[in-house]
């Protein structure tokens, strides 16, 4: 293998792809700090990337890396037998001496036998030290024995013990989740435990978390409990941060588990299924989790985390609301921390649907089914309905005040394009708790999305009047958190959109009511509304009105300057459109330490500073990865980075279009996945669409880019003169622009 080729190989099995190289420098940090730029001069020095910049290495990455997921080691391989293939007639000091010279070509700590020796008895890989010593590992055996292919990320697979002793060794810290049937009046039969255990194992599957939940670890406890464990990730016991992954997983499954109870037919108003929650030393979880059973448990949600748990909760964003049930229970249950209680989940954009209520006997599939007559008829008019055969109506009889069942019930007809059904299952909620604030939110948006399906202006005008009037309302009399002024900024903007498309239109009926003075009102207060979104968060940056703030901020400057973007491909390309969207991003990034407050005095420089912005961001994202579980969200959501990181770009490049480009693919596949439960993607401007409808939207956005460039263009390693005369015409052109040539027009169905 010629010598370039060896080493752009051994570089890809150190760093199989884009993702690992983030995991290294975010999670290795005391290593990657003094690696880099090293492993970054060993690129260059071999000319493997054109400058000696992070830019380049990741963009080599990203082109080349390895992303086969089906790669798989050789049964029963072992850590030794890696060393015995790589050493082959040498010693194991004699190897040592020959990976310390990769380990100083690369930057990377020395190796020391030691090391080799533990690893070879018990191979875990739990401190950056280990880790970079496989990176090097993987390195060499690209030298050795390119034909293995066994890189970076397929050597963690390696197991901890030769086959004859395998066992499985996780960390010791981590989350354990347990699940308690208890009776009130009623005894809990066998059959209520065989469901339990089967649901979680169905659970685990739905939510496609196999990979970091085994049901094999499903262990019983007594004779109607169940405990499950996840691991963090590797690191101090203490720090909540790596918590994230496995707090969010389970109190996904929390989330799951309530609302499946609520819905099967064991489940009764004198049968509860508590659920608790505990963070931290796994072999301390089983008696916390004993002493918090022996207290009183009587939150509606039935889910309890401890301190440490709800700390880890809160670091990991998770969308739900907390609510201190008991303070300092030593006295009551020998735990010595405070007990907290699930109030809340954000459920309608945040967690994904019960599964039993999307089959045809539980909700009727569209308004175009037979039975929706029949529904309409039953939810409206009980007293002249006669037998109730939906099975989601039957448990708001069993359970008519359970804030959990209700709003998800009215979260499926909401995604079922059913507004007005919704939100008729959310007042039976408001009726006795007119201050649920998840409620309150939903019938907002509800509201706001009935007035984008609406073509007639004062329609349209009455339905947005309602929606901000639940905003009003949520603002004085609820608790003020973040979300709510991210989701009263999104009514706003989509009301300036909405408005928008009647001025764009030959002759509307409300046109001459409209002036743009009306749309720029809207979208200052959409900027106030994420503005206050972000001050309420505790990072001060969040992601979602992060964005949302950004296009704001650009479309009320196009407005005043008269550049009314009419949303066509051909007027979406406007002098001084790029302009403003590179100032803008530009202020945003300084504003929030993501940029350096610096003087750039070439396009060079500008381009690569915020080619490294870009290294921020999607680290940021895979930060944030597991928090969207919603799977109504999830494509607009991929949707939604492929236009930033397009939009806000100061020059679209090659890697720019190739990143885009698989979003937009990725957006695509996660709404083909809706349409078999005729679900609908929620999109932030136009409420929800349906999942046929958004992939044309999709569409249509990868073919404005395929107008302009071809995957050859796109797979070029150094730009020609042509490509750049491309890429400089794409950096002119906007796709949200593009985003509001469509027009909302779903059906609503609505009631009698």
């Amino acid at each position: 293998m010629p010598e370039k080729n060896m080493s752009i190989n051994s570089l890809l099995h150190a760093f199989p792809s884009v993702a690992s190289y983030y995991d290294f420098k975010e999670n290795d940090r005391e290593i990657s700090r003094r690696a880099i730029p090293g492993i970054i001069k060993y690129a260059f020095n071999h000319s493997i990337i054109e400058t000696a910049s992070e830019t380049a290495f990741v963009a080599f990455l990203e082109k080349h890396g390895k992303t086969d997921v089906t790669d798989k080691l050789p049964d029963g391989l072992t850590f030794s037998d890696v060393l015995n293939i790589l050493s082959g007639n040498l010693s194991v000091n004699a190897l040592i001496a020959q990976i310390e010279v990769t380990a100083r070509e690369l930057s990377l700590p020395e190796v020391q036998a030691p090391m080799i020796t533990r690893l070879k008895k018990k191979f875990i890989i739990n401190t950056p030290k280990k880790r970079a010593l496989l990176r090097i590992l993987a390195f060499k055996l690209a030298q050795k024995h390119p034909e293995l292919n066994w890189h970076y990320d397929l050597l963690l697979q390696l197991p901890c013990f030769s086959a004859d002793r395998f066992e499985i060794i996780q960390e010791n810290s981590g989350v354990t989740i347990a699940f308690h049937l208890q009776g009130q009046g009623s005894i809990i039969f066998p059959a209520d435990v065989v469901w339990l255990k089967n649901e979680l194992s169905s659970c685990i599957t739905y939510l496609r978390l196999e990979q970091h939940l085994h049901k094999k670890n499903i262990e019983m406890i007594g004779a109607t409990s169940f405990n499950l464990r996840t691991a963090k990730k590797p690191g101090p016991m203490e720090e909540h941060r790596l918590y994230n992954e496995a707090i969010r997983n389970v109190m996904a499954i929390a989330h799951q588990m309530s609302a499946r109870w609520l819905l099967s037919e064991y489940s009764t108003p004198h049968k509860k299924l508590i659920i608790i929650i505990h963070a931290g030393i796994m072999t301390e979880a089983n008696l916390t989790i004993q002493r918090m059973l022996e207290f009183s448990l009587n939150a509606e949600s039935g889910i309890y985390l401890t301190d440490f748990a709800h700390m880890c909760a809160l670091y990991a964003s998770v969308k739900a609301g907390f609510e201190l049930y008991a303070k300092n229970s030593r006295r009551s249950t020998g735990y010595s921390g405070d007990i907290w209680s699930v109030s809340n989940f954000l459920s309608y954009s945040y967690f994904d649907y019960i599964p039993c209520l999307l089959e045809e006997k539980m909700l009727p599939r569209s308004i175009f089914d037979p039975s929706y007559e029949d529904f309409k008829r039953t939810l409206h008019f009980p007293e002249q309905a006669g037998y109730c055969s939906f099975g989601a109506i039957k448990a708001m009889h069993r359970f008519p005040q359970s804030a959990l069942l209700l709003t998800e019930i009215a979260k499926v007809l909401r995604a079922r394009l059913m507004p007005h059904e919704a939100d008729a299952v959310l007042a039976n909620l408001l009726l006795t708790n007119p201050l649920n604030m998840v409620a309150r939110l939903m019938r907002m948006t509800i509201y706001s999305n009935i007035a984008q399906t609406q073509s007639d202006f004062l329609s349209a005008k009455l339905s947005f009047e309602r929606a901000e009037a639940e905003g009003n309302f949520i603002v004085n009399y609820c608790e003020p958190k973040s979300d709510i002024w991210h989701e009263i900024g999104v009514m706003h903007f989509g009301k300036c959109i909405k408005y928008l498309k009647y001025l764009r239109e030959k002759s509307p009926a409300g046109r001459n009511k409209i002036q743009k003075q009306d749309l720029l009102d809207q979208l200052a207060k959409a900027n106030d509304s994420f503005l206050k979104n972000m001050t309420a968060s505790a990072t001060g940056k969040t992601l979602s009105s992060l964005y949302m703030f950004g296009y704001t901020l650009c479309l009320s400057e196009l407005l005043f300057a008269g550049i009314i973007p009419a949303g066509k491909s051909s007027n979406a390309v406007k002098t001084g459109i790029h302009r403003i969207y590179k100032n803008i991003s530009m202020r945003i990034f300084h504003s929030i330490g993501w940029l350096r407050d610096e003087h750039i005095s070439t396009d060079n420089k500008l381009e690569d500073t915020f080619q490294s912005l870009l290294i921020t961001i999607n680290m940021v994202i895979a930060r944030y990865e597991n928090l969207v579980l919603c799977r109504s969200n999830i494509p607009f959501i991929k949707y939604t980075v492929a236009l930033s990181l397009w939009d806000f770009t100061p020059a679209i490049t090659p890697q720019i279009c190739r990143m885009t480009l698989e979003w937009l693919k990725q957006a695509t596949s996660e709404t083909e996945k809706l349409i078999a439960d005729n679900l609908s993607v929620y999109h932030v401007a136009y409420g929800n669409i349906s999942a046929d409808k958004f992939l044309l939207r999709i569409r249509d956005t990868i073919n404005v880019i395929y107008q302009y460039v071809t995957d050859d263009d796109l797979q070029q390693e150094h730009d020609s003169p042509l490509v750049r005369v491309k890429m400089k015409k794409l950096s002119n052109l906007k796709l949200m622009l593009l985003d509001l040539e469509h027009s909302c027009t779903e059906p609503a169905a609505f009631s009698t």
